[in-house]
């Protein structure tokens, strides 16, 4: 699946390279399904299936490198435009990709490993679905407001005054952040569980719009909101199909990755237009307190997901 949609992906970026400019919009929709079958959670669960919860360092090592590809790449497109038409980078960008494909691990060793994977074992579909949805919601949710804060906070900054225009560039901090959460992340794996890891995340999600609440016209508190948010969000992608593999079975995982994915794509899709009508009705305090309103519901989702009675989902290693 992964090498026919990054095949499907080449195919795509050579074809917007010569195509009537009116027909690169329709192209780059349907970019969006190879990249549905190459992103994050296809590769989580080729990792999952084969090692189970050992995957963790794992899936931080392919969360880091995906970070520091994408704080390269804009660099990498300014540098090429410089020298070449539009064109001339996708097609660059078309060729890293073929490189991407041409690596991908041959199917029969990866039969082969996930044939050696201890067998998980099966929940009638009602429960599972169950699990599903209380994994996607406060994922989804820690999502919605990351996207909120990244694409509106610099406007709400600067609907308080229009001093303020350092607001602007302070959110390219969040990717950086993120690198650093995944390396914090990548120290404590060994001697945590996905369980407390994640209490203890949405929990400390609660910490950047508090700051945000107090620090609204200082420059350094905000900075210091969006590192702690960007680490904390960059250790949620990382949790994220841990937990899931923790609860779920590992037949169908890459299919519940999928969905869970889903619902917090769709969250964040929300985000900037909840947002936007959040900001305009109640002002910079209002939405900021609107999304700590938020991260408390995750936070409770999460406490309200620990099911210890019989077949309730246990978000423990195992």
């Amino acid at each position: 699946m992964m090498r026919l949609g990054g095949a499907l992906g080449v195919a795509l970026l050579v074809l917007m390279t010569v195509v009537p400019y009116a027909s690169v919009p329709l192209v780059i929709v349907a970019l969006g399904v190879p990249m549905a079958a190459t992103l994050y959670d296809p590769c989580f669960a080729i990792l999952l299936r084969t090692t189970g919860l050992d995957a963790s360092r794992a899936i931080t090592t392919v969360t880091l490198v995906a970070g520091l590809a994408t704080l390269l790449s804009f660099p990498l497109v300014m540098l090429i435009a410089a020298a070449w038409p539009w064109q001339g980078v996708v097609l660059v960008f078309a060729a890293i990709a073929a490189l991407g494909v041409a690596s991908i691990p041959g199917q029969a060793n990866a039969q082969a490993s996930v044939l050696s994977a201890p067998a998980s074992p099966e929940k009638p579909p009602h429960r599972t679905r169950f699990d599903v949805a209380l994994i996607a919601v406060p994922f989804g949710l820690a999502m919605f407001t990351h996207a909120a804060l990244l694409f509106l906070l610099p406007l709400a900054l600067l609907k308080v005054s229009s001093d303020n225009s350092w607001a602007l560039y302070l959110p390219a901090i969040l990717g950086p952040a993120q690198i650093a959460g995944r390396l914090l992340w990548r120290r404590l794996a060994p001697r945590s569980q996905p369980k407390s890891a994640a209490n203890a995340m949405f929990a400390l999600l609660l910490l950047p719009p508090l700051i945000l609440l107090v620090a609204q016209s200082h420059w350094m508190g905000v900075l210091l909101a969006l590192l702690v948010q960007g680490g904390l969000y960059g250790i949620h992608t990382v949790l994220r199909p841990l937990v899931a593999a923790s609860v779920l079975p590992l037949s169908s995982l890459g299919q519940t990755l999928g969905s869970i994915a889903t619902i917090g794509l769709l969250m964040m899709a929300a985000a900037p237009a909840l947002g936007g009508v959040m900001m305009q009705n109640l002002g910079y305090q209002g939405l900021i307190a609107s999304l700590l309103a938020v991260n408390l519901a995750a936070l409770g989702f999460a406490v309200f997901g620990q099911f210890e009675s019989h077949g309730r989902a246990r978000w423990t290693q195992s």
